[in-house]
């Protein structure tokens, strides 16, 4: 029996997880536990942050001086060093399920991080899928683009914390460009802004420019890394080409990938912002269950906010991972703190399983599930 059939069967299929975090360009807001300050965790050498906790991760981050297998989630095993990415590969059909395992080649299809800028995050947007397709001499090491979404977590909201989305519905392209151009006050302008209110999100298709603000947001998406920028400087620094618009060689190449109809949509701010949602049979004696990212929005990734006061019983259909975000508690008598980072197997998840409170406060825990396996 290999280290990996031990841990599937001691823990039940309840997999924990290593904690995972990444580097980007923009800066930390300290609110992480990786520094006691903005900023804290700049490396001069790479100039680069580390702002992003990255959860059951099977995609690799793309930054300049490259870490071999930098953002891959690593199972909780003593003495062993097994990502999540190659135990799906081995034992895909007991973690996944059959059907999922064979739609998607032992792949658990969703990328979850939890963003901590200080300041936001420089305009951009991802390319949609049928780019990646139609290009791949420009998105190399990629096979999905980005749809996104955002849940806004109560913590300190940092610096600025408004979000910027979309266009106005009389911008052309051409006025984008020049305004890119101009610099990030000009561009700005162009685009329609929502405020961060603790416990609701917003939904980002791909295509569409946008820039997050600073709030301390859990983020769901596509496995990808693809991106470009549309600022020239990040956190006062000016930026290569090569992290602007990597695969590109200059960004008016890019600029063609924009989605202006999309970007354009009068009630982009209401048609796309998210509330919590009660899920069926989401309310029990002892707790509560919402969608945050509900599967109507898109069948590209989903998912529920849990909180417990006494005892919840859950049951889903599929594979999931699980985020402890605040409280004490316990799953099937595994023990639970904030923090705790789970992979949940399919037969594990589709077996009744409780959640219990043993601490002070509302236990709090999110789920996440992946692509619909087609």
């Amino acid at each position: 029996m290999t280290a990996l059939d031990q841990i599937l069967e001691r823990s039940k299929g309840f997999l924990p997880l290593q904690p995972t975090y990444a580097r980007r360009f923009y800066m930390d807001g300290g609110r992480l536990g990786l520094s006691k300050k903005p900023g804290g965790t700049f490396n001069p050498k790479t100039k680069l942050f580390t702002p992003e906790r990255w959860i059951a991760s099977s995609t690799e981050a793309v930054n300049p001086h490259p870490i071999v297998g930098e953002g891959l989630s690593y199972l909780d095993i003593p003495g062993e060093r097994l990502s999540l990415r190659d135990a799906l590969k081995v034992r895909g059909e007991v973690m996944l399920g059959a059907q999922r395992n064979k739609a998607h080649g032992g792949e658990f299809r969703v990328l979850i991080k939890i963003l901590d800028p200080y300041e936001p995050i420089v305009f951009h947007f991802h390319a949609k899928d049928e780019h990646v397709r139609k290009f791949p001499q420009h998105f190399v090491g990629h096979r999905f683009g980005k749809d996104e979404a955002y849940y806004f977590l109560e913590k300190p909201k940092a610096s600025m914390p408004y979000t910027h989305v979309g266009l106005h519905p009389d911008v052309t392209l051409k006025q984008l460009i020049a305004a890119v151009r101009k610099g990030p006050d000009y561009a700005l302008e162009l685009s329609p802004v929502i405020y961060q209110r603790y416990e609701e999100g917003f939904y980002v298709p791909a295509g569409i420019p946008h820039r997050p603000g600073s709030a301390l947001t859990l983020e769901i998406q596509q496995p990808s890394d693809v991106y470009t920028l549309l600022e020239t400087h990040a956190a006062g620094r000016p930026m290569s080409p090569e992290q602007m618009h990597p695969g590109f060689p200059d960004l008016d190449s890019a600029f063609k990938l924009i989605d202006l109809k999309l970007s354009r949509q009068p009630d982009i701010l209401e048609r796309y912002r998210l509330t919590p949602t009660l899920c069926e049979n989401g309310k029990q004696r002892g707790g509560v269950e919402h969608w945050i990212y509900p599967p109507t929005m898109t069948d590209k990734f989903s998912g529920k906010r849990l909180r417990v006061q006494t005892r919840f019983e859950s049951c889903e259909s599929d594979c999931y991972a699980l985020l402890v975000w605040r409280g004490r508690g316990k799953l099937n008598g595994t023990s639970l703190k904030a923090g705790d980072e789970f992979f949940v197997t399919a037969d594990a998840a589709s077996q009744p399983h409780v959640f219990e409170n043993t601490g002070n406060e509302v236990l709090e825990v999110f789920k996440f599930f992946a692509a619909a396996a087609r």
